[in-house]
């Protein structure tokens, strides 16, 4: 069994909440994205890997469709911004005590 990395999940859950703007639930997450645990996921996605997630709530019919619950949904707001790279100075600095 091959490994799928925290970051192929976020990946493919951020691509499928972009394709429904109106918020997508964890189960509706867990279902379509194969991530085992759609909660882990999206906390990771917050907290640790930059993505930016909104919650909410939507209405979803009962069982028997009687009456709507609400039922907790999320939504994409941005993606993780790719890393500044910092600028080498590859020239000779005189105050640098290694230059010779």
């Amino acid at each position: 069994m091959v490994p799928d990395p925290r970051p192929a999940q976020a990946e493919r859950a951020a691509d499928f909440m972009e394709r429904h703007p109106e918020g997508v639930t964890a189960p509706e997450l867990d279902a379509a994205c194969d991530l085992g645990s759609a909660t882990k996921v999206l906390s990771d996605m917050q907290h640790q890997l930059g993505y930016g997630i909104r919650r909410g709530w939507r209405l979803v019919p009962c069982a028997f469709g009687n009456a709507p619950r609400r039922r907790r949904a999320y939504f994409l707001t941005h993606r993780p911004q790719p890393g500044r790279q910092l600028a080498l100075a590859l020239d000779d600095d005189p105050s640098c005590p290694c230059s010779p």
